[in-house]
């Protein structure tokens, strides 16, 4: 199956515009506690939810989210976000901690990331000073805030390397340096589902 018609079956459109639901996400989040209660899964979480979203749930569900699946990197830093899913118990789960450098530039929802974060000066330099990678500094930078992180790649090399980040540790002074990298810039903006009735998304 081609990547095109893999792309068609999960996100399908009608004359150019992506279909979507107004279903409240609670109602089905309770399909999810029931699933739960059933034994069928261990354990049940969200993607995207902002913080108004989070409280909403945990205000009107019956079981608090295992986890939150948001993009987050220095370019996208999201203190609030980390701050509050630490405050309720929820683990934080980072995609795209590199800022999704191989995803073709037609992919994006926004513009092309114009500073390529692996190749940031200040990302480089405080790889160059701990003699690694700057991945593996950037994996490590969500580690020491206690942020699960999923990297992609599929190369066997890459892959491996990546697991290499618990043989250093990044000072405080690197971790402001790139938390100071913040400029609100995103790889994944939602912008064809911008009408739906719980738009904005994290």
């Amino acid at each position: 199956m081609s990547p095109q018609k893999v792309g068609d079956e999960l996100f399908p459109k009608k004359d150019g515009e992506l279909l979507t639901s107004d279903i409240d996400y609670l109602d089905v989040w309770r399909g999810m506690e029931a699933l739960q209660a059933s034994g069928k899964v261990k354990s049940i979480g969200v993607s995207n939810f902002s913080i108004l979203q989070l409280e909403r749930l945990l205000a009107l569900g019956h079981v608090p989210p295992a986890v939150n699946q948001v993009e987050l990197h220095p370019y996208m830093v999201h203190t609030e976000m980390v701050e509050f899913c630490k405050s309720r118990n929820i683990t934080l789960v980072a995609y795209s901690p590199f800022g999704s450098p191989a995803r073709a530039p037609d992919m994006f929802n926004g513009d092309t990331d114009p500073h390529k974060l692996l190749d940031d000066t200040v990302v480089t330099e405080i790889a160059k000073k701990h003699r690694h990678s700057s991945a593996q500094v950037l994996l490590r930078y969500h580690i020491q805030q206690g942020v699960a992180v999923i990297p992609k790649s599929d190369k066997p090399h890459r892959i491996l390397e990546n697991t290499k980040i618990f043989d250093f540790s990044l000072s405080e002074a690197d971790m402001s340096a790139l938390r100071a990298l913040d400029r609100g810039w995103k790889a994944f903006l939602f912008e064809e589902v911008k009408s739906h009735p719980y738009y904005p998304f994290v």
